[in-house]
């Protein structure tokens, strides 16, 4: 009981966090992202197969296969693998069931496989769990500023846009103040209009922070 009830917080917690997200934005995002290969396996992770399907969104994947390759195994098809179609079958099963994707089936032949709203948060997790900023291989002597106003019925989000500025590494410098040395503009652009809070996050480069000693110690650099 106390397990399904702890489920059920996580739940309402995830999608009031992704509520005021731009889905339009988000699938622009995977359409960028799906142009890197994925090493051979012989069946696909949830991440592969939920990141294929974020990239068309409610378009979906329509599949054509002959009579042997049943149902979804078709997917297998797909550009960025080659995949056993007994893996692919059970991983699609597993997602169809967890209700990360639709599959719907005609007289035809043809599968139609499409990511559901649940798939789309639990793709955009992954992807946002490894969002980094690239470090250029010399500093360019300029400091990166983010500054933001989230107001505090908005705490939950407040919290989750802090917590992905620390995972990029940046240096809370005061209580909504957060500094890096390294271009991140790009990064903050999709986080701030993936939230919803273009207008209350400022981006700054500048020249100089006073007594910035701490900070070039705190990034290790050198200059």
């Amino acid at each position: 009981m106390k397990r399904k009830k702890a489920r059920k917080r996580r739940k309402s917690y995830t999608g009031s966090l992704y509520a005021k997200i731009s889905w339009d934005k988000a699938e622009g995002f995977f359409r960028q992202t799906t142009q890197e290969e994925i090493k051979h396996r012989d069946y696909p992770s949830t991440k592969d197969i939920l990141q294929i399907l974020a990239a068309v969104g409610t378009v979906g994947i329509v599949l054509a296969f002959p009579p042997a390759l049943t149902g979804v195994a078709a997917l297998m098809k797909l550009g960025r693998g080659s995949y056993s179609p007994w893996g692919m079958r059970r991983t699609l099963k597993r997602l169809k069931k967890q209700k990360y994707v639709a599959v719907q089936e005609s007289r035809d032949g043809k599968v139609t496989v499409t990511i559901t709203k649940n798939g789309m948060i639990r793709a955009l997790t992954y992807e946002l769990n490894t969002l980094s900023i690239q470090k250029p291989t010399r500093w360019d002597g300029k400091w990166r500023v983010v500054i933001f106003d989230v107001p505090e019925k908005e705490k939950k989000l407040r919290d989750t846009f802090r917590m992905r500025l620390l995972q990029m590494g940046l240096y809370q410098l005061q209580k909504s103040v957060y500094v890096s040395p390294y271009p991140s503009f790009n990064e903050i652009e999709f986080l701030r209009e993936l939230y919803g809070i273009a207008v209350t996050v400022l981006y700054m480069t500048v020249e100089k922070i006073e007594d910035d000693a701490f900070l070039r110690t705190h990034f290790t650099l050198s200059g």
